[in-house]
């Protein structure tokens, strides 16, 4: 589904750094990739708004300073990060 391409392209974050290239941040990651679906502009704007209103619940903010802190944890095998990763490609998901 292409829908999860983003959340997986925003995870896949860490790799890039680690070839030595600057990624992205993920939010503009996350919206670039949302931009080159093939879908309605209706859809788009409702995953370009859950991009841009992702935030962490207080008690991940303990844990996580950003989507790119939970992305790159994610990637390296954080359970909670690869929850909150899950939960943010749900919500892409439910744009319809």
């Amino acid at each position: 589904m292409n829908r999860r391409l983003v959340a997986t392209a925003v995870v896949s974050l860490s790799v890039l750094t680690a070839c030595g290239a600057s990624a992205p941040p993920a939010r503009e990651l996350a919206n670039e990739l949302v931009d080159t679906l093939d879908v309605s502009d209706d859809v788009k704007d409702c995953m370009h708004d859950e991009v841009d209103n992702f935030r962490l619940s207080d008690e991940d903010a303990l844990g996580f300073s950003d989507l790119d802190d939970v992305a790159t944890k994610a990637d390296q095998g954080n359970e909670r990060a690869i929850q909150i990763m899950n939960d943010f490609q749900a919500a892409l998901a439910s744009c319809r």
